[in-house]
C-alpha cells in the first residue's frame, strides 16, 4: 500500500476530502489483533473519509469518518466473526508553540460542550494510514463476543445434575 501523507494545515486550509478503501493487513499493528487467516478475512476492508475545515470551529480542523468490517476471533466461543466499526473525530490543529493557557482559552470559546474534538499538531507530513490505525486500535473491543447467544456454543446448564444436590436434604 502506498504511504498515504498530506500537509494537514494546508488541507484543512483549501478544505480538501480524501476518501478510499483499503485491507486491514496493510496496517501492522491492527493485523496484529485480528483474525486475518479466518475465511472471514477476505471481507475485512476499511473505508475512510478525511475532510479539511477551517469554517467550523473557526481554526483549521480535519474530520475523520472510519467505517470498517473486521475479522477477530469471540471471545466466548472462539470462533471466528466480524465486528463492524463506524467511527467519526473531529481534530483541531494546533501548532506546538501555542501555550496551555491559549488552549484553554481556544476550547472554552470554539468547541464548547463538545468533548469529542482532538488536537493534532500542525505536520507537513501526517501519515493518514497511521492516524486510522490508532483510532481502529483504540475503538477495538478488548474482548469481542458475538451480540448474541454463540452459535457453537452449547449450553449445558440444567442438563447436568448437580453434584451437590445430595447435601442439599442433609442439612435441613
Amino acid at each position: 500500500m502506498k504511504l498515504l501523507t498530506i500537509n494537514n494545515l494546508e488541507f484543512a486550509q483549501k478544505q480538501q476530502e480524501i476518501a478510499n478503501n483499503f485491507a486491514p493487513i496493510s496496517l501492522n499493528r491492527l493485523a496484529e489483533t485480528l483474525a486475518l487467516q479466518s475465511e472471514n478475512a477476505h471481507l475485512a476492508t476499511i473505508h475512510f473519509t478525511l475532510t479539511g475545515d477551517y469554517k467550523r470551529f473557526r481554526q483549521p480542523s480535519l474530520h475523520l469518518h472510519i467505517k470498517s468490517q473486521l475479522p477477530v476471533i469471540c471471545q466466548r466461543c472462539l470462533e471466528e466473526m466480524l465486528i463492524n466499526l463506524d467511527l467519526n473525530f473531529d481534530y483541531l490543529l494546533s501548532d506546538s508553540t501555542i501555550n496551555e493557557i491559549e488552549a484553554n482559552e481556544i476550547e472554552a470559546n470554539e468547541v464548547e460542550g463538545s468533548d469529542e474534538i482532538d488536537w493534532l499538531e500542525i505536520n507537513s507530513e501526517m501519515n493518514v494510514h497511521e492516524l486510522i490505525e490508532d483510532e481502529l486500535l483504540l475503538a477495538m473491543p478488548i474482548a469481542p463476543v458475538h451480540e448474541g447467544p454463540c452459535s457453537s456454543l452449547s449450553m449445558q446448564s440444567g442438563e447436568k445434575p448437580n453434584p451437590f444436590a445430595v447435601l442439599k436434604g442433609k442439612f435441613k
